[in-house]
This record gives structure tokens, sequence and C-alpha cells, in this order.
């Protein structure tokens, strides 16, 4: 039997799934909120520690919330800190409860939108 042939070996070894990468990368320990301008106007967002990244924008007084994925992981996370601060003019870190005003505040416009059209 030759390892170099993959159909012989998974066939001596069915148990195993071949993956032998140990996760070293850091998870990521705390959820992050932040605030950035966007042009004009404050942009937030927020990435979990699932590596949810959710942001609030108010483009046109027209609140939209957008979610995005990354790895979970500590480096995901410094390098999407890293692009925000790179590409926008200003950024701090908040604290949850400006975030979640930010959220609420579309979540609450959003909700009354979508009943209106759902006739049309």
């Amino acid at each position: 039997m030759s390892y170099f042939n993959y159909d012989d070996w998974k066939l001596s070894n069915p148990d195993d799934d071949g993956h032998y990468i140990d996760d070293t990368t850091d998870r990521i320990e705390e959820t992050t909120y932040f605030k950035y301008m966007n042009g004009k106007r404050w942009s937030f967002g927020m990435i979990t520690k699932s590596g949810y990244d959710v942001r609030v924008h108010n483009y046109y007084n027209i609140p939209t919330i957008d979610i995005d994925e990354i790895e979970p992981t500590q480096i995901e996370l410094n390098d999407e800190i890293y692009r925000v601060r790179m590409n926008y003019t200003q950024f701090a870190f908040i604290d949850r409860s400006e975030f979640l005003h930010h959220f609420n505040s579309a979540r609450n416009w959003m909700e009354r939108l979508i009943p209106n059209e759902k006739d049309n």
C-alpha cells in the first residue's frame, strides 16, 4: 500500500478524517462595539464572539442593518478593526448601550416599513 494513493490510505484508515491541524488561534474573547465616520454620518458596528459582524448605517436618513460573518478568531477581529480604521476618517470604540440604541432605532424603523409593503 502506498500512502501517496489517497483511496488506499482511506480504505485502510476509515476512522481517520485526515485533519491533523490543531487550532492554535485564539477565539474572540468579548464582543466589540465601535463607530466610524462614513462620509458625513456615523456608522456603528458590533462583532460578536461567534463571528457575526453587525453594522448599522444611516444613508439619507434611512437606517439599515448589515450582517456579515467572519471567522471567530482574534486575528480576524483585529484585521477587521484595522481595515475599518484605515478606510474611514474617524474611529472610536463605544459601549454596548450606544450601539443598541442605534440598532433598535433602525430595527423599529424597518418594522414600521415592512407591514406597509406587504400588501403591494
